[in-house]
């Protein structure tokens, strides 16, 4: 985790290929450490108000279950909504049904000590990470866990985080964007041209329009579509853009955010792990400032 002082030094230029092997060797020296003790905890339930019962998990041990503002991953690995209704798989027609409004019945969980520890070594706060906004020094990072196809995540982005933003614009959020794919094809080149997108300073906008394919169900789009929104977004380098959907660092990056998520017992989207609360599912953002200051709060006695 960086510091102040650290941000504030000069580091050395290194190659894509190095950034990603050492994110790569900095992310499972500390799933490992975490996994054991947040599947542990999450498994009998967190500490939260949310209601939990039994659901299919993708790691051992863990089982937690979305409450109506999340989208759950099954045994099958297919997408389930927060409703306990399957989610869409590559080859149906998806789910029309619109999500409920954004609600705070989802689960709201807060971490014994040791494990709050652990998931503040999570956030990377790498000052050339694409896939965040806000201060590498910021008093609280926000995770957030999250797949294209999501329509809960598609109403967080629209409607939710634009609220959040004057907190990152005014140093006490900074917001880390992690892959976790559950929709499979469709949902995985979502992500990866998510990651091009960022690689030419246009993720914001290219997000805002992939999710927006979301709002009543789980998009259905190619290739093409993505290019077109690409297009549209204003993305400089459109051949770039198309060559950067089939690079191997990008699928390996969003492969390691899932990797990631699946370790720790995340099992649904969005799920936020913001300082050491965890949220899983949709918020208002009224909710969502108030643990923010709360957290604010709690980082300023602690340093």
């Amino acid at each position: 985790m960086c510091d102040a002082d650290r941000v504030s030094t000069p580091t050395p230029q290194t190659s894509g290929t190095d950034r990603t092997v050492a994110v790569a060797w900095a992310v499972a020296a500390v799933v490992v450490a975490l996994a054991a003790a947040f599947i542990a905890w999450l498994s009998v339930g967190g500490g939260g108000g949310g209601q939990q019962s039994s659901a299919p998990s993708t790691s051992a041990g863990a089982d937690t279950t979305p409450a109506p503002g999340q989208d759950d991953v099954g045994e099958d690995g297919a997408g389930q909504d927060g409703a306990g209704q399957q989610g869409s798989t590559p080859t149906d027609g998806g789910s029309a049904s619109e999500p409920p409004p954004a609600d705070p019945g989802a689960a709201e969980q807060t971490p014994p000590p040791e494990v709050a520890q652990m998931m503040l070594d999570l956030q990377r706060r790498d000052p050339q990470d694409p896939m965040a906004v806000g201060d590498v020094d910021a008093p609280v990072v926000m995770i957030e866990y999250a797949d294209y196809r999501c329509p809960y995540c598609a109403r967080f982005h629209l409607e939710i985080r634009p609220e959040l933003l004057p907190l990152v614009e005014d140093g006490t959020l900074r917001i880390e964007f992690r892959d976790f794919v559950i929709f499979d094809e469709t949902s995985q080149l979502a992500a990866v041209a998510g990651r091009a997108a960022a690689e030419q300073d246009r993720l914001q906008e290219f997000q805002s329009a992939v999710f927006a394919l979301s709002t009543d169900g789980h998009g259905e789009y190619g290739q093409q579509e993505i290019l077109e929104i690409a297009e549209e977004v204003g993305v400089p380098d459109l051949a770039e853009f198309e060559a950067d959907l089939s690079d191997p660092e990008l699928v390996a990056a969003v492969e390691a955010d899932g990797e990631e998520a699946r370790t720790i017992g995340v099992s649904s989207t969005p799920t936020f792990l913001i300082n050491t609360q965890v949220l899983q599912g949709a918020y208002p953002a009224e909710r969502m400032v108030e643990i923010i200051e709360e957290q604010r709060q709690a980082a300023s006695e602690q340093s």
